[in-house]
């Protein structure tokens, strides 16, 4: 059973002036024995880290959409990447660095623009010559030749092109993320088998520090630290805080309305969502914009800010209009959940409320008295 003993989440704005939500957990495991990433000896642990993030259009492990702006940021993905389920990978260190590096892209395109060119005749074919173009192409050493020959006997039918390519010139047949394809570029490189270690064969961790939380804590400070900083060089003359118990009067709304040189609607709904998000009105204001309809973006997310009646109507349109609905209707009578006509039936759903409708992220939304109307924000 895992227990958590520690948490602690921090929001950065990325190069991009992205938006992201980290979550940070320790948590314990209770002893079980692992191997080593880099000595492949066995060791008792008993916690396990687990980071997660939330942003944009994507959740959980994301760190690959994050476009770091500080050197905290940078600390953070180091540390996400070596710590996040205690670094549990199926290679070692030179096999991973080199799947997930730019060397291994470089490796897979050169082997589809080399063989891509040749007839359905070559690829069915995979003879000694095929074998010496491929490894006069990568140099490969000859102390390697051996483990790469078994490889390609093994995965592949003694025929890599084929597996990769295909006999169709107009797609592969087996991209790079395929496991065997991965053994055969290993193997051309000579890392198949790395310091005894053969690819895929057990699973490696890092040791977690018995510091962890505290460094957890020291990089929440420094990137809290960053965001503070970013904000006061953000800060415009007037500027002022949404959070806490923040009250969006009258004066507020003119307010915004003078400092973004906008109508009153758009001021409206930009102090809704700055409540939401609990910001000051620089953080703000320069990612905030409408897309039409009550959909608005900031920080690299999109949002639908409006009253009831108006989000109501637009969940309302795209529920009659929208071709996808009527196919889950048949669907659900095929499989007989229900008997209900499609007019009932697409009318229940948009009783459910306009939130299921739009919201395909969690289904939630706030609430807020902007200057006596009411506005909800809720992610799209």
């Amino acid at each position: 059973m895992k227990n958590k003993i520690y948490s602690r989440s921090v929001t950065i704005r990325d190069n991009n002036m992205n938006r992201w939500a980290i979550e940070f957990e320790v948590r314990e495991t209770g002893p079980c024995t692992r191997r080593n990433v880099d000595t492949f000896e066995e060791f008792e642990e008993c916690f396990e880290v687990s980071v997660h993030g939330e942003g944009g259009f994507c959740s959980g492990q994301c760190y690959d959409s994050i476009a770091p702006r500080t050197s905290g940021q940078k600390e953070l993905l180091d540390f996400w990447t070596k710590y996040h389920l205690c670094g549990m990978a199926s290679g070692t260190r030179a096999q991973e660095e080199y799947l997930n590096g730019e060397q291994y892209k470089k490796d897979f395109d050169g082997f589809v623009n080399l063989f891509s060119g040749y007839d359905e005749n070559f690829r069915k074919q995979f003879d000694s010559t095929s074998f010496n173009i491929m490894c006069k192409f990568y140099q490969v050493q000859p102390k390697h030749m051996a483990v790469l020959r078994n490889v390609i006997a093994k995965y592949t039918n003694n025929n890599p092109i084929e597996y990769i390519l295909g006999l169709d010139p107009k797609r592969i047949k087996n991209n790079s993320n395929d496991l065997w394809v991965r053994y055969i570029f290993l193997a051309i490189r000579g890392l198949y088998i790395d310091k005894g270690y053969k690819y895929g064969t057990d699973w490696l961790y890092i040791p977690i520090p018995k510091d962890i939380c505290k460094r957890i804590d020291n990089l929440c400070e420094v990137l809290q630290n960053e965001e503070k900083e970013l904000s006061q060089n953000l800060a415009v003359p007037n500027d002022f805080d949404m959070a806490g118990d923040f009250e969006a009067t009258k004066d507020t709304i003119e307010k915004v309305m003078e400092m973004r040189e906008c109508e009153e609607e758009e001021a409206k709904r930009f102090v809704a969502l700055g409540i939401h998000l609990q910001l000051t009105f620089s953080d703000l204001n320069d990612t905030f914009q409408s897309n039409g309809d009550c959909l608005y973006e900031a920080n690299g997310t999109e949002y639908y800010i409006g009253t009831d009646d108006e989000l109501e109507q637009i969940a309302s349109d795209r529920v009659y209009n929208d071709d996808e609905y009527e196919y889950f209707w048949r669907e659900a009578v095929a499989a007989k959940k229900t008997t209900d006509s499609l007019k009932d039936w697409l009318k229940s759903i948009i009783d459910d409320g306009w939130c299921n409708i739009l919201n395909s992220w969690d289904g939630k939304y706030g609430e807020y008295n902007i200057d006596g109307e009411y506005i909800c924000v809720s992610r799209t």
